[in-house]
């Protein structure tokens, strides 16, 4: 039996919400239990892996996504969202690691899991 996977979609942006600190602690605490974590970043969400952010006096979500990515958490983004976002499509405006995709690998993921969260406004 192979490694247990949360799958999260993240459709909220990084400052507008709580949703990315508390999508930040999930991923941190499921990790220190053993289990992976695959993400898919739908709507605002793709804000959250822009580089270059500044939310003085917070650290930004950026940086914490590049430490999860690190840990070994799969990062995808919509490519669509991306696109209307004015993102660089060959993913210079991102964390490293991020894959741009689409609904396809968002439903493949669904099944590849064994749970499923969602983060929405």
């Amino acid at each position: 039996m192979g490694q247990k996977t949360l799958g999260i979609i993240l459709n909220t942006s990084p400052y507008t919400f709580q949703n990315s600190h508390t999508f930040y602690d999930l991923c941190k605490a499921v990790l220190a239990k053993g289990y992976g974590v695959k993400v898919f970043l739908f709507v605002d969400g793709v804000n959250n892996a822009k580089l270059n952010q500044d939310p003085d006096p917070d650290r930004p979500m950026n940086e914490k996504f590049m430490e999860l990515a690190n840990e070994g958490v799969d990062f995808q983004a919509c490519g669509l969202c991306t696109s209307a976002r004015g993102f660089d499509q060959r993913g210079s405006d991102f964390i490293e690691g991020m894959e741009v995709s689409g609904l396809t690998e968002l439903a493949e993921q669904v099944g590849e899991v064994d749970r499923f969260v969602s983060f929405s406004p």
